[in-house]
C-alpha cells in the first residue's frame, strides 16, 4: 500500500529544512557583524564621550582607557589625545605619543585632525589592522569620527564593512 501522503510530507521537509538552513545563516551573518561597530553606534558613544569629558573630564578619561560605562563595545572603543600628542585615554597605548605615528598608508591621524576646531565632528579614514592582537598584518579601512573638546582631541574609530 503506498502513502498518498508521502510526497507532500517529504516536500514539507524540504521546505522546512531549508527555512532551517536560512534561518542559521541569517544568525550566523549577524552574529559576525555584530562582533563590529557601526558608524551610528561610533557616534553615538562619541557623543557620550563628549558629555562626559564636559561633566568630569579626570572621570571620563578612566572611563574610556578602563573600557567602564559602554565605552568598550564590540570593537568600538574612545580614545583621547593631548595637542602635544600623548595619548591620555586609550585601552592599549595609553601614554603613547603619537605625533609621528604613521599608518601603514602613510596617514598621520594626529597631522590630519590637528585642525579640527571645537565642537567640529570630522570623519577621518585611513588604512589599520582589524585585530592587532592576533598578529595579522591584514590592513582594512577603518573611519574615526574625531572632534576637540576640552582642549583633547577625541574619537571613535570603527571598521568599513
Amino acid at each position: 500500500m503506498v502513502d498518498s501522503n508521502s510526497g507532500y510530507r517529504k516536500e514539507i521537509f524540504v521546505r522546512m529544512k531549508l527555512i532551517f538552513l536560512g534561518i542559521v545563516m541569517f544568525l550566523s551573518s549577524t552574529a559576525q557583524s555584530a562582533d563590529y561597530g557601526t558608524e551610528d553606534e561610533a557616534s553615538a558613544m562619541l557623543e557620550r564621550a563628549i558629555n562626559l569629558i564636559k561633566h568630569d573630564k579626570d572621570r571620563a578619561l578612566d572611563a574610556f582607557t578602563d573600557l567602564e560605562g559602554g565605552f568598550g563595545i564590540k570593537d568600538l572603543y574612545v580614545f583621547c589625545w593631548t595637542k602635544k600628542g600623548v595619548m591620555v585615554a586609550h585601552p592599549h597605548i595609553l601614554g603613547m605619543d603619537i605625533s609621528g605615528l604613521t599608518m601603514p598608508d602613510g596617514f598621520n591621524l594626529f597631522a590630519e585632525a590637528s585642525g579640527i576646531e571645537s565642537g567640529e565632528i570630522k570623519k577621518l579614514t585611513y588604512q589599520y589592522p582589524r585585530n592587532r592582537a592576533s598578529g595579522s598584518e591584514e590592513m582594512f579601512t577603518k573611519h574615526s569620527l574625531v572632534t576637540k573638546v576640552k582642549g583633547l582631541f577625541c574619537g571613535v574609530g570603527y571598521y568599513e564593512k
